[in-house]
């Protein structure tokens, strides 16, 4: 392993890169040829070298030294400008090739370098020139002043690369992962409100996360719960987040809705009645009521749930927790050491006696770190794989441990200080991320890549490679962490005092938009993404020169994010510095400037996601770019016809746009690595596939379309797929009328991929059968398989013999009839198949659309599909017989659409361990048979829809025992439920469109102790009332359209505390002219959500609404008694108000100004009469955020002084008579305006006069049209 100079501050990995450029043989062959000063740029480069011989002492002296420090940050800021200008000469070059290239081509004459235009450009560079030698001449001079002297560098043996670090080498917390343990495991109450709250607490590196992570992941805890949830937290204290963030958790979905109420509701449909664990890592905020709003969605839990908080702050676990606050200790010295050597060596145990003076200096070294894990881990990870004494004995008596600074550990600084120089500035750049965001590792490096910190010209490895070794380097040191639930191993973070540490090292340099003031020197700018960014969240940028990265950080991918366009096309075209420029996710954004090609030094440069539609000619002037990511641009149709200038790109990702041909110029970017897409022209039009070949390097991603253009098998022979051994996934798609021929398998034969692709995909294929490498056992890493609309094939390949396969997807296979033996093993010897089994590691196979298909032969011999968990079978009318029978592992079955499929229980023998069942279609008699089922199921989740001649409850779900989730949908025959109702284990029962189903016996109601969830959607027709109490522990109720339901009650027998509704959801059918509410509201005392739409309402028993409701939506016309009656004023938890065509309602809520304060947002709806209202009763909300009149077709005005100082958000839709806005009272803290479908308003609007006064509001909405 190659030997690295380490020590030197990452400063030196830059000068050391500018000395090796400036006497590169291509930058002196460059420099012959124009004006520049050659004199200077040896002065530049002797001065270089100079400075560069004292950097390692001044990176020690500078921690007790603070000139040192002045001296070293402001020689940085230089060298980088000398770097910039460096580049600026790089670029001129690059730009000379490309030009020199293209005049040949054309004329086959050189180009002239000294063309006039370019003279100014050698003057000016080497004006620049001459201030810069100048000032680093001084530079160097103050160096002796300061007494820095050259140093003979430390080397260091390279630790081996490595692709993670074990993370379960944990020491000393036996005895802690015991008392928490006893905690959680107990069976005493644990308080009145069913959840017992565990606190550990230790400053940070002590191991809080690490022990949480140990008895999170225990056996017996997993066993215990019956649900178990992780959520990060942090500084940022972010309900919404939190919440989504184990709502994804506990349902592993995700969840793309931002109201907060929605994920409550969800979170508790999802957690009720079941024992949980959830772990709220890392929490900050010590406000009582803010943490009762985060932990109010599972408060309510099944007695024995638990949560575990680790915290820094002892007032934060003094909230909390309800056991004892659980103090995490130090580490003993004896800990440490047995940490810090499993680390360094692998072992706590020395096996020779050469290392008994190693081990004592490494217990000393132990000693230092404090006791704290995180300490001892990052040492160990420095000391790897060193066995040299005087390297150990260094590290002991480093000045660093001396180190004052509070929030920087000297164990960590340390670590940082032995790094090498060009891992020191790839640390120090991660500081632009924030604390607990994720990283991904395959960014990451192009990011290092774009700002030139991975130079390989002197260790013949791609930069790719390069920046892999380096975070892999991270790794192991315990600098980067992968996350506990990356099972793909993509995902990594740092801790947060190693964040600490990037962020004190990288000084300012680097600097994140939240963390306050930004220098004017910054190099590296990073933000969170708002929905809305507005200009002046960026104006202190606009007089800054230096900026190499403009990168926003993605915390919520769901929502749709706008940016100003004074952003885009005033500020950043600016930055002629920008290596690094991302746009992502931005939907306001159709086009670029054509001054984007301006940015020269652009290496990496992100506008995925956004709705642009073509890209400026100008940017092929980038000849520096690396990385284009023009990703889910779906509105994209072109790329620029000489994209070929870009002779730099290494990485072009184009995957979901709508291009549909690629330049031919393409074909010269043969430093390609990713090229996501790739779309084969008609013959003499566009690329022909053989082009592929010039590309060898290709990895990660490919898909191949319009395949159906290939004329000719030879041109797919010269592709050479097979030797691109990097391409991880493989699409090849046809075109939609692909014709059968002999051709088309030959093409696809000779398009066999390398053996180590991972996931294949065919779609459009027009051959009747696939070649012999398709299901090769030699592919032996393939895991995911999809075979799709290839509708000429009669016969499916050998797809059984494919070890590592996981997945299968077949469908739209038209002509396909039988799957037979062909399907699980290719043609082998008489007598050799006896011990083979198909299928070895198959989860989950997928059948859909097969039209034709009739037959499934099973496999003779030993059981196919031993692992398989899931089978779906959708849309196969002719399928007929029977599905395998022994399914050892089976969990979930889909069967729709499948009209002759014949099962019975005595046939699948599987039956009795399915978890999930959804069927779907089964039109006769006969096929329901496979419901009937004797003996006791394990089915806990199933759906059955469609099944027009199923008369009766089938036995299926009647025995299973362990039954949570039943949806009926759409079942016209079935008519009652048994006499026994439905198994009480039932937590949620959804009946969709069965308006013949009589509802559920009254007598078995109060059996249903876990009900908690039910919905009745076009049902039960019969039904004409329904009793609140009725089911002991419902918590949501949501009945639509029941034809005769014209009223709710509570029965007499219920004590004023019974309810534990929490959410109700009821639209009256349309031939209900009124629906009574035949109950005091105030008893259900949990309720939060209320939704009610009727033609007419009436509380027959008055209303006094329930104290603890935080959302009311109410749609009629009528109500009874009148508004002023129902209390609103008193409800001071209500946050959001929807009325909908309550003219009457509204006006007097107005009038009288009953609304509550605590209101966050109004949403007035369908109120056909209303011209306009007393602006009194918004006046004193000064808490609303938002309001939305929608639907107000004769709304003239908004009163004066009508809107309050709180007010963010004004949705103006469809108020066809609204002409005028309180202009002169629009409060200061308005930040959105929505007009659409407003036609006076918007003809207001487009002129001046009227315009100017609403322009202080940064984002204006008018009939889909932004500015911001």
């Amino acid at each position: 392993m190659a030997a690295t100079m380490i020590g030197g501050a990452f400063l030196s990995a830059t000068v050391q890169t500018l000395v090796e450029k400036l006497a590169s043989t291509e930058f002196r062959d460059y420099i012959k040829n124009t004006k520049l000063n050659v004199s200077l740029l040896r002065q530049l480069q002797a001065t270089m070298l100079n400075l560069q011989a004292v950097l390692d002492d001044a990176e020690e002296k500078q921690i007790s030294n603070p000139h040192v420090k002045q001296w070293l940050d402001n020689l940085k800021d230089v060298v980088f400008d000398a770097e910039d200008l460096l580049n600026e000469i790089s670029y001129d070059s690059l730009r000379c090739k490309v030009e020199n290239a293209k005049a040949q081509n054309k004329t086959n004459q050189v180009w002239n370098f000294l063309s006039s235009p370019f003279n100014s450009f050698y003057k000016e560079i080497n004006s620049q020139m001459k201030i810069m030698c100048d000032s680093l001449q001084l530079y160097a001079q103050n160096k002796d002043i300061l007494g820095l002297q050259t140093k003979s560098a430390r080397v260091s043996r390279r630790t081996p690369s490595s692709s993670g670090v074990n993370e379960s080498v944990v020491v000393g917390r036996k005895g802690d992962k015991e008392t928490i343990m006893n905690m959680l495991l107990s069976q005493r109450d644990t308080t009145h409100n069913n959840i017992g709250v565990v606190a550990i607490l230790g400053m940070g590196g002590l191991g809080k996360t690490t022990l949480a992570q140990l008895v999170y992941n225990d056996e017996e805890v997993q066993q215990h719960f019956d649900m178990r949830a992780w959520a990060c937290v942090s500084e940022d204290f972010d309900i919404l987040r939190v919440t989504k963030s184990l709502l994804e958790s506990v349902t592993s979905i995700t969840w793309d809705s931002n109201n907060l109420d929605v994920l409550r509701v969800a979170l508790k449909k999802n957690s009720r009645e079941k024992r949980f664990l959830f772990v709220l890592d890392d929490l900050w905020n010590d406000n009582y009521n803010d943490w009762g709003e985060l932990v109010s969605p599972f408060i309510d839990g099944k007695p024995g749930s638990m949560v575990i908080i680790t915290t820094r702050q002892q007032k934060v676990a003094e909230v909390a927790h309800t056991f004892p606050i659980h103090k995490l200790d130090l580490l003993s010295n004896e800990d440490c050491w047995s940490l810090l050597s499993k680390h360094a060596l692998g072992s706590d145990e020395f096996h020779h006696s050469s290392n008994t003076a190693l081990e004592e200096i490494g217990r000393k070294i132990a000693r230092k770190c404090g006791g704290l894990p995180i300490a001892a881990k990052t040492i160990g990870g420095l000391l790897r794989s060193k066995v040299d004494i005087s390297e150990w004995t260094s590290i002991l008596n480093s000045d660093i441990w001396n180190l004052s600074n509070d929030n920087i550990l000297p164990a960590l600084h340390l670590s940082y200080q032995y790094l090498p120089s060009h891992l020191k500035r790839c640390f120090a750049y991660c500081s632009i991320f924030p604390k607990d965001c994720p990283l991904d590792r395959k960014e990451l490096v192009l990011l290092w890549m774009a700002e030139g910190f991975l130079d390989c010209s002197q260790r013949g490895k791609k930069m790719e490679e390069l920046g892999d070794d380096c975070f892999a380097e991270l790794l192991s040191r315990s600098l980067i962490q992968q996350l506990s639930d990356d099972d793909r191993g993509e995902k990594f973070v740092m801790h947060d005092l190693v964040n600490d540490l990037a962020t004190f090292v990288s000084g300012k340099s680097c600097c994140r938009l939240e963390c306050g003031d930004i220098p004017e020197n910054v190099r590296h700018f990073s933000y969170n993404q708002e929905n809305y960014d507005i200009f002046m969240k960026f104006e202190k940028l606009h007089n800054f020169k230096c900026l190499r990265s403009f990168l926003f950080i993605c915390l919520m991918t769901w929502r749709d994010n706008y940016l100003s366009f004074k952003v885009v096309n005033d500020l950043l075209p600016s930055q002629k510095r920008l290596r690094v420029l991302s746009l992502s996710r931005y939907k306001n954004i159709i086009k670029l400037p054509d001054s984007i090609g301006n940015l020269v030094q652009l290496r990496y440069l992100d506008i995925s996601f956004t709705r642009i539609k073509s890209l400026p000619d100008t940017i092929c002037n980038l000849y520096n770019l690396q990385t284009l990511n023009l990703s889910r641009c779906n509105s994209l149709t072109e790329l620029p016809v000489h994209i070929g200038n870009l002779v730099g790109l290494r990485h072009l990702d184009i995957s979901g746009t709508n291009i549909n041909e690629l330049p031919v110029e393409i074909g010269g970017l043969e430093n390609l690595q990713t090229l996501t897409l790739f779309l084969v022209g008609k013959r003499h039009i566009g690329l022909s596939i053989k082009e592929l070949r010039k590309f060898p390097n290709l990895q990660g991603k490919l898909t191949i379309k319009n395949l159906d253009n290939v004329v000719d098998a030879r041109d797919a022979h010269d592709a050479n797929l097979k030797s691109k051994e990097q391409i991880e996934e493989l699409e090849l798609i046809w075109g939609k009328h692909s014709e059968d021929s002999q051709e088309v398998k030959v093409v696809l034969d000779m398009l066999q991929p390398p053996i180590n692709l991972k996931v294949l995909k065919i779609d459009l294929y027009g051959g009747t059968s696939f070649p012999s490498w398709l299901g090769s056992s030699s592919f032996y890493n393939i895991v995911s398989l999809s075979i799709s609309n290839c509708e000429n094939c009669v016969t499916l390949p050998s797809l059984g013999q494919l070890p590592s396969l996981k997945d299968v997807e077949i469908r739209g296979m038209e002509m396909l009839e039988t799957i037979g033996p062909e399907f699980y093993y290719a043609q082998i010897e008489e007598g050799s198949n006896s011990s083979f089994q198909p299928f070895p590691s198959l989860e989950r196979i997928k059948f859909d659309n097969m039209l034709n298909w009739n037959e499934w032969i099973p496999f003779e011999g030993i059981n196919a599909f031993p692992q398989l968990k899931a089978i779906e079978l959708r849309n196969c009318p002719e399928l007929r017989g029977y599905l395998p029978t022994n399914l050892p592992s089976i969990e979930k079955i889909v069967i729709s659409g499948c009209s002759h499929l014949l099962e019975t229980p005595s046939t699948l023998h599987w039956l009795s361990s399915i978890k999930k069942m959804n069927i779907n279609g089964l039109g006769e008699s006969s096929q329901l048979s496979l419901l009937e089922s004797d003996s006791p199921c394990m089915m806990q989740d199933v759906v059955i829809e469609k099944c027009v001649k199923l008369l009766v409850v089938p036995k299926l779900i009647l025995r299973s025992t362990c039954l949570t989730h039943l949806r009926l949908d759409s079942l016209s025959s079935l008519t009652a439920f048994p006499s026994s109702g439905l198994p009480t284990s039932l937590q949620s029962l959804h009946i969709r469109s069965c308006e013949n189903l009589s509802f559920l016996p009254p007598e078995t109601w109060s059996n249903y102790t876990s009900l908690v969830s039910l919905q009745l959607w076009w049902s039960c027709d019969t039904l004409t009332s329904f009793p609140l109490d009725g089911f002991p522990a419902l918590q949501t109720l949501t009945i639509l359209d029941c034809r005769s339901l014209d009223s709710i009650y509570i029965s007499e027998r219920s004590s004023p505390l019974s309810s534990s509704l929490e959410s109700l959801i009821i639209e009256s059918h349309d031939s209900i002219e009124l629906f009574e509410v035949k109950l005091k509201m105030d008893m259900l005392t949990a309720l939060e959500m209320l939704n009610l739409k009727c033609a007419e309402l009436s509380f027959c028993e008055g209303v006094c609404l329930p104290p603890k409701l935080q959302s009311i939506a109410i749609s009629t016309q009528k109500t009874a008694p009148p508004v002023t009656e129902w209390g609103h004023q008193y409800l001071t938890a209500l946050s959001y108000l929807r009325i909908d065509k309550g003219d009457d309602i509204f006006n007097t809520l107005m009038k009288e100004s009953l609304l509550p304060i605590s209101l966050v947002s109004l949403n007035i709806r369908d109120l056909s009469e209303m011209k306009s209202f007393d602006g009194n009763g918004l006046r004193h909300l000064s808490s609303l955020q938002y309001l939305d009149f929608s639907f107000c077709p004769q709304l003239e005005s908004l009163p004066e002084n009508c809107l309050p100082s709180s007010l963010k958000s004004l949705i103006l839709f469809q108020c066809e008579k609204l002409e005028s806005l309180p202009e002169d009272s629009l409060p200061d803290s308005l930040e959105r305006l929505n007009i659409w479908g407003c036609p006076l308003l918007e003809e207001r609007y487009k002129r001046k006069e009227h315009c100017s006064k609403i322009a202080h509001i940064p984002v204006i909405w008018i009939n889909h049209q932004v500015r911001i």
